[in-house]
């Protein structure tokens, strides 16, 4: 009974609004080609960039104590504790005299202002979790760095690289007043044809592109489940032949 409720009150939270989006008729609106290819390469960039800094950070700030410590993960939280659009505004006028205003890279490195704490936090529960004598261990399974980290640090850590990979897509794909400061306009993604859709009198155009918003996170979710499954049935054959080998 316990969980009919709950199927249905999910339903009824998440579902039933989501009906009040469907198009009343599909039309292809040829603004969200540009926009959804440059979406989706932020995307890919701003998750790639969370994952490589957050690693490395979260494995540091994880197993490590010390005053040093404690400020560095103070000042990357920071962006948590005070307005992102806030810092955003002297980052302009700096990305101004840089020539990084109006550009795709420039918006990339903003857009880990609101993401990479979560990053560094999520890995150093990770690193936390999975703990420092379990990674003395894999060295001495696995010398090799890149080895070592797709067959064992790599799986053992899934659930850490789809949670980043998810947050920081979701965190990404929402930014409206971060795309809009520092890319200009000319820097367009999808929440930026969200939301003046909705202020005009374009219902269609709004109902899609939020159809849109929702979707690639479901996509990027759905692949990434794929990716990771491939992953952990190459890493089992991998081991049973190394074991039957070995057996043998």
């Amino acid at each position: 009974m316990k969980k009919i409720s709950v199927i249905v009150f999910v339903v009824l939270l998440f579902i039933l609004p989501l009906i009040g989006l469907i198009p009343g008729e599909w039309s292809w609106n040829p603004r969200l080609e540009a926009t959804l290819g440059t979406t989706v390469a932020m995307i890919c960039a701003v998750v790639l960039l969370n994952h490589l800094f957050g690693y490395m950070a979260g494995k540091a700030i994880a197993f490590q104590t010390g005053k040093r410590v404690r400020v560095a993960e103070f000042l990357i939280s920071l962006p948590l504790f005070v307005p992102v659009l806030l810092l955003s505004f002297g980052l302009y006028l700096t990305w101004i005299r840089l020539g990084l205003a109006d550009r795709f890279f420039g918006v990339l490195l903003v857009l880990l202002l609101p993401t990479l704490p979560y990053t560094v936090r999520l890995y150093t529960n990770g690193f936390q979790a999975l703990g420092e004598r379990m990674l003395e261990q894999m060295v001495l399974i696995e010398e090799n760095r890149f080895k070592r980290w797709f067959y064992l640090t790599g799986p053992m850590l899934r659930s850490t690289l789809q949670s980043v990979t998810l947050l920081v897509t979701v965190i990404t794909i929402s930014q409206y007043a971060l795309v809009a400061l520092i890319g200009g306009g000319i820097v367009r993604m999808i929440a930026l044809e969200v939301f003046p859709a909705y202020s005009g009198n374009s219902q269609e155009a709004a109902r899609l592109a939020t159809l849109w918003l929702i979707g690639l996170p479901v996509l990027f979710y759905a692949l990434q489940a794929v990716i990771f499954s491939s992953w952990i049935r190459i890493v089992r054959r991998r081991l049973n032949g190394s074991h039957d080998t070995t057996s043998q």
